[in-house]
């Protein structure tokens, strides 16, 4: 009776054993799962010594399907190989199961589960800046927040943004955009979940700001000029926009020349100077037009007007003329420069009884 109690014991030791003589290793990818995603699986079965499987039985929650759902006739498994099985899940609603595997041996089963989660929260899209200003280029980067660890990330803009179509790295991208009215952002993300495709539209609701614009102040030093005289004006040109302008072209009604400036960035100015000489008097308007470009090539044209009073009197001026008739006629004077620029090159013609001369002073 004793020698029968112990064979019992022996064998209930080596059933035991020969059970749980097996490492059982579950791979799934995603790890996590949006709802009707399908996961690819892998059950990967390493015996510590030389055991028989007659198979492989999975029992599910209502809510996950597994293919395929069983296998038989596994065989004999040695330490020295491992056996792989694979087989999918799909996941019909979000929550948290579990599936209970059983692997048949001949001497009894191996149970082991499986958690399988399954959320239902798709990825958000964070951007870097929430205040916008209105008809600026506005450069603006994002993040995509995701409890999942998806792939393939595609962002498309649904308004007039440059790229219309972001690869994102890193779950980071970045995209420009020049807002002309307040609206809020949409976005369309596609991913990937493992093999799973999904696409979901996000709103950003975001703040306008009125762009600063570009300021041009046109300055003439001096209030009060003569006719002939040259009047030195500034021109001031400073971008007070959150972006960089291109392509400045100054023109102004003084002169017939156009002057061109390649780049003003944020916060900077740009002066240029301009003669003005008038040729008669009275209250002059002397019109300057900026015309510039945006990263986008969209043209802005600016325009400033400023009056200038000109004097009737004539910079060069004669004062203290003797003429003396006396045998020959002689004419003596003085001949001044009233203004407040150089003048060159100066003819002073006299006529008397048909007689003509000239006298030339180079510079006054």
């Amino acid at each position: 009776m004793r020698i029968t109690v112990i064979l019992i014991a022996l064998l209930i030791v080596l059933l035991c054993s020969t059970v749980s003589a097996q490492i059982v290793k579950i791979e799934i990818n995603p790890q996590i799962l949006l709802p009707n995603d399908v996961a690819d699986c892998k059950l990967i079965l390493t015996p510590t010594q030389t055991t028989y499987v007659s198979g492989i039985t999975f029992f599910t929650p209502y809510e996950i399907e597994v293919t395929p759902s069983s296998i038989s006739g596994v065989g004999w498994l040695t330490p020295t190989t491992s056996y792989e099985f694979p087989f999918t899940i799909k996941a019909k609603k979000s929550g948290i199961y579990t599936i209970t595997i059983y692997i048949n041996t001949l001497n009894g089963s191996i149970k082991q589960s499986m958690v399988v989660v399954v959320e239902n929260k798709m990825p958000e899209i964070v951007l870097d800046k929430t205040v916008l200003t209105l008809n600026e280029v506005n450069e603006i980067g994002f993040t995509i927040v995701s409890p999942l660890s998806i792939g393939n990330i595609v962002v498309k803009p649904l308004f007039d943004a440059n790229p219309k179509v972001i690869y994102v790295e890193n779950n980071k991208g970045s995209f420009k955009y020049l807002p002309k009215n307040a609206t809020p952002l949409k976005f369309k993300i596609a991913f990937y979940n493992g093999r799973n495709y999904h696409e979901v539209v996000r709103t950003v609701y975001v703040q306008y700001v009125n762009s600063k614009g570009i300021l041009v102040n046109v300055t003439p030093q001096y209030p009060l000029m003569l006719i002939g005289d040259v009047l030195p004006v500034n021109v001031q040109i400073a971008n007070l926009r959150g972006d960089t302008i291109y392509s400045i072209k100054v023109k102004t009604s003084a002169i017939p020349k156009t002057i061109e400036i390649p780049v003003i960035k944020p916060g900077e100015s740009k002066t240029l100077k301009f003669d003005f000489c008038p040729n008669s008097g009275g209250v002059k308007e002397v019109k300057v037009e900026v015309e510039y470009c945006d990263e986008f090539n969209n043209k802005y044209t600016l325009t400033k007007t400023v009056k200038i009073r000109v004097s009737n009197e004539t910079t060069v001026q004669f004062s203290g003329i003797d003429v003396k008739t006396e045998g020959e006629i002689s004419l003596t004077g003085d001949v001044s420069n009233n203004g407040r620029t150089k003048v060159y090159n100066i003819l002073i013609t006299a006529i008397a009884d048909g007689e003509t001369k000239t006298y030339y002073i180079d510079s006054l």
